[in-house]
């Protein structure tokens, strides 16, 4: 089995998929192919991978350049993790729209950050996915590159690699809503549906009942009205001691919730920018948000960087099972589904492909994040139908959108991506979107090959 990983210099996956399969002995003899554009990045995942393999007796095969042709051969399984300018390209995606009263929590979705980081990003995925049509047609392409919609999209458009998106953000709702709840996952179930950064679980239960109305009165009592949560307590005595989400944790998703009984996710963060026209309203002030996501990064990357050296180095001990579970993300869910596909578990996932018919009220031909089953003979997506009415108009503009911005960045068009930034809602002023659009493009101008 060969797996490459391209950005393998990625803090926020690499060493975690290491080391995930380095507690596997299922993953002995295996071939990592290691590929990043910085030649220091490369020699510390480098050295890291051979520690882990020497550490754990794997005696993996490791192959590592900064030319991905070099390693794609002959892959069955690739993963994407790329950031073209890294730290400083996502920064410019959220500071220039600040300059204009754009707020963005996160931006590297919706918006004009999304919109910086798209263009950058598509056509680095359409070529590696070119490269592996020649080099490895039968692999699978997992993508954790965002914006996860638009570029899993571009790949199943523009190439005939089969190319899944990959993230942690439905569970991650799913288990804000046990906590809400105060319930065991384990003795709950969801029905969710949607798109990368804007799922909607619309049917959750706790032991095959219907549990919105329990999820409906909690968080009433957080907000100080505890009259209907007393109806629930001798039914579900598990909820008595609940270990509570602070009160107005999400507070956008918990109004979008009230009025349109399915639960947003995953937060705030990533759903106002899908509502940006509830920026300053009564329900939330993301001002004191805005971008969140990047100080974050700014503030745990170095010191995992840290130990990541000193592991490589030799002058820390291993641990890569703790390692690994300290940087339990996305990789989780990717390790998860190759052992569901090996063993044939059968296990449900969520995951983000192209509709066919999985979605009925949502174009056929965009990318959806949907409930599948992995089994031996691979992935089996969950046919849902409809969703329900109220939240498909803010879906189905944001993927009316998606080839637009796709033709842009193949093309090095500005006016097609000044067309989709008319359309985002972000953007009440028509020369306000045009001006927008140029400065991030003149300023990220060096990592736009396309436009120059």
């Amino acid at each position: 089995m060969k797996i490459v990983i391209i950005g393998a210099g990625s803090m926020a996956f690499t060493p975690a998929i290491l080391s995930g399969f380095g507690v596997d002995k299922r993953y002995q003899g295996v071939t990592i192919g290691l590929v990043d554009v910085s030649e220091d990045a490369l020699d510390l995942i480098q050295r890291f991978a051979r520690r882990v393999s020497d550490e754990f007796n794997l005696n993996w095969k490791i192959e590592a350049s900064t030319d991905r042709r070099e390693v794609l051969k002959g892959a069955n399984v690739v993963t994407t993790a790329v950031g073209v300018g890294g730290l400083r390209a996502w920064e410019m995606d959220v500071d220039i729209p600040y300059k204009y009263g754009i707020f963005q929590p996160v931006g590297d979705t919706s918006g004009p950050g999304g919109l910086g980081r798209a263009l950058r990003h598509i056509p680095v995925l359409v070529g590696i996915a070119h490269d592996m049509e020649n080099l490895c047609p039968e692999a699978i392409l997992y993508n954790f590159t965002n914006p996860l919609t638009v570029l899993t999209q571009a790949v199943k458009k523009l190439t005939r690699i089969q190319c899944i998106g990959l993230c942690i953000g439905v569970d991650l709702t799913w288990d804000h809503l046990c906590r809400v709840v105060g319930v065991e996952k384990k003795e709950t179930s969801i029905v969710a549906g949607g798109i990368n950064h804007c799922h909607w679980i619309y049917d959750f239960r706790i032991g095959g009942e219907d549990a919105m109305p329990i999820l409906k009165a909690t968080l009433d009592e957080l907000e100080g009205n505890p009259d209907e949560i007393e109806k629930f307590r001798v039914k579900y005595a598990n909820v008595i001691k609940r270990p509570q989400e602070p009160q107005g944790g999400q507070p956008l998703c918990t109004a979008l919730f009230r009025n349109f009984n399915a639960y947003p996710g995953p937060g705030d963060g990533h759903v106002i920018e899908f509502y940006p026209q509830f920026a300053r309203s009564t329900v939330m002030d993301i001002s004191r948000f805005q971008g969140t996501a990047i100080a974050n990064v700014k503030r745990t990357y170095p010191l995992l960087a840290e130990k990541m050296k000193a592991i490589a180095d030799g002058s820390a001990p291993i641990e890569a099972e703790d390692f690994a579970r300290e940087l339990s993300w996305e990789h989780t869910q990717f390790l998860d589904i190759l052992v569901s596909q090996q063993d044939n578990l059968g296990r449900l996932f969520f995951v983000n492909i192209l509709n066919k018919g999985i979605i009925t009220n949502l174009p056929q031909d965009v990318v959806v994040e949907i409930p599948a089953i992995v089994d031996a003979s691979g992935l089996h997506p969950f046919a849902l139908g409809d969703l329900p009415k109220a939240i498909v108009p803010t879906l189905a503009h944001k993927v009316s959108s998606l080839d637009l911005i796709i033709e842009a960045a193949m093309e090095g068009s500005r006016h097609k991506a000044i067309q989709a930034m008319i359309n985002d809602p972000h953007f009440i002023d028509i020369n306000l979107a045009a001006k927008v659009v140029n400065d991030l493009i003149d300023t990220e101008i060096e990592y736009l090959p396309a436009f120059q």
